[in-house]
């Protein structure tokens, strides 16, 4: 039973993008708006890192200070960097952790890659061991001002790691052996919200992922179940709220890394979407929402709620998530230009299984 949901959920279905004119019309500005920052370029200590090498790699960590307050231990910025051990410039791939939750997707997807790609490209997977919203911790919170504090300081924590990388960017651009036009990023749930957030602010995002992840984070709030439906009801419980106004605390709380504030920003022909129909986290507005402020890319739909499409990053079932995300990084990240601006693809329609 337990190889037939697994290999169940395999099945999805693949949307090209359709060329849509409002693509890419408002280019991201690098000097002004809520993501700004004045933080120098970072100068990153490196240091050995005691697991395996990957061949086609030097694998190292590095670490900097954060110019705002993260979250993370030691408010630093700790990042795997996959060096291409390969000659010439190579092309980035940013992978964004889901801080302080699951490491399973980010782990796959780095070392995966670098596998896949025997070193075509540099890989910087970044660490998140401290939460940016720290559920249980909120949901014992029976004071409103209290509250509201402790969201505001979250808040300030998505902004800042949307910053760090950021700045990892700005230290990109001074490595000989990274190819700074091509820059990929892929976010993974709540670091898809926050990759979407930092590729809606800074033009030098060429290519993005962003695995079932959304928009409109105060729908979010208001509607997801799993660990934060569970603070949801006992800080409604506390403060006497209604679902609409706690939807709409947060909608104020959370509006500046809403991705639907960055719409025409986006690079549609280089970004991919795999979402879920059944998202119990993620509902159905949202998902729209950053479908359309992306300008309706390529996307891959998952007919499952929030995690069982990750069953599909295991080899039991096929790998077919992972291999989806390599095969668009390698045409659009990998490839001579990938595709430009203004390339235009017609949109197709194909599924790879049952959708119900």
């Amino acid at each position: 039973m337990l190889l037939l949901l697994l290999s169940a959920c395999t099945a999805h279905q693949h949307q090209a993008y359709d060329g849509s004119p409002v693509a890419h019309t408002v280019h991201a500005s690098l000097d002004t708006g809520y993501y700004h920052y004045s933080a120098p370029t970072p100068e990153p200590e490196f240091y050995a890192l005691p697991f395996q090498q990957i061949p086609g790699y030097r694998v190292e960590g590095l670490r900097f200070d954060s110019s705002e307050k993260n979250g993370q231990p030691g408010n630093q910025v700790d990042a795997r960097y996959f060096r291409s051990s390969t000659s010439g410039k190579k092309p980035l791939l940013i992978v964004l952790p889901i801080w302080a939750t699951h490491t399973f997707p980010s782990t796959v997807i780095a070392n995966g890659f670098a596998s896949h790609s025997k070193g075509g490209a540099n890989i910087l997977w970044m660490q998140g061991d401290g939460p940016l919203f720290d559920w249980f911790e909120l949901a014992d919170i029976d004071d409103e001002t209290a509250f509201n504090q402790a969201v505001e300081t979250s808040a300030d924590r998505f902004r800042a790691v949307a910053i760090d990388t950021r700045r990892l960017i700005d230290w990109a651009e001074t490595r000989p052996e990274i190819d700074s036009s091509r820059i990929g990023i892929i976010g993974f749930s709540m670091s898809a919200l926050v990759g979407a957030n930092v590729a809606g602010n800074d033009p030098r995002i060429h290519t993005a992922v962003y695995v079932l992840g959304g928009a409109r984070p105060g729908d979010m709030m208001a509607e997801c179940n799993l660990v934060v439906e569970y603070m949801r009801k006992q800080v409604s419980d506390s403060l006497g709220w209604t679902q609409d106004e706690y939807r709409a605390f947060f909608r104020d709380k959370l509006r500046d890394g809403d991705p639907w504030r960055w719409r025409g920003r986006y690079r549609a022909e280089n970004t991919l979407i795999i979402e879920s129909s059944k998202d119990d986290c993620i509902p159905a507005a949202s998902r729209a929402a950053l479908y359309e402020a992306t300008g309706k890319p390529e996307r891959i739909l998952y007919p499952y709620n929030h995690w069982q499409p990750f069953l599909s990053m295991t080899p039991v079932g096929r790998n077919v998530l992972s291999r989806d995300i390599y095969e668009f990084l390698e045409r659009k990240l990998l490839g001579p230009e990938g595709d430009p601006p203004g390339v235009h693809r017609q949109r197709t329609t194909h599924s790879r299984g049952p959708i119900r």
